[in-house]
């Protein structure tokens, strides 16, 4: 009998040891990678559901740890943090020019929105989709 027990004994672990390093078979990162957000800017698409057709925002992520873009009506810069499965964002400096108002409060929603973000992951369309508590808050592509 134990001249059995070890050819199952390694059977059993090479598909233990198979089944663990299996590829998602969506084709949905779960997690952002760095080289992924560099290179030509993200327009948003989309802001807490709603469309984005009448304004330009952007994302842009120039070096590790930060982003810039446009916000509406002003540039803003930020950093953000990517770390166990979480990504932030904190916005830092923005500039100061006045726009129309309901540009300027499109723009206040974006910033705020920004400050909500949990998640981040780029899905199976190749789109960046930026998450919070609530769900989905942020979609760009390029």
């Amino acid at each position: 009998m134990s001249r059995f027990r070890l050819p199952l004994l390694l059977s059993s672990s090479a598909l233990l040891l198979a089944a663990c390093t299996g590829q998602p078979s969506s084709g949905v990162h779960t997690m952002v990678e760095e080289s992924q957000l560099r290179g030509e800017a993200w327009s948003v698409i989309s802001l807490n559901g709603e469309n984005i057709t009448d304004a330009t925002l952007s994302l842009n992520f120039p070096q590790p740890g930060q982003v810039a873009g446009n916000a509406g009506c002003n540039n803003y810069m930020a950093t953000y943090v990517q770390n166990e499965g979480l990504f932030t964002i904190t916005t830092g400096g923005v500039t100061m020019m006045a726009c129309p108002k309901p540009l300027m409060e499109l723009e206040q929603k974006f910033l705020n929105t920004l400050g909500d973000i949990s998640q981040a992951r780029i899905n199976a369309d190749g789109i960046l989709v930026l998450s919070g508590k609530d769900g989905e808050k942020i979609k760009a592509t390029r």
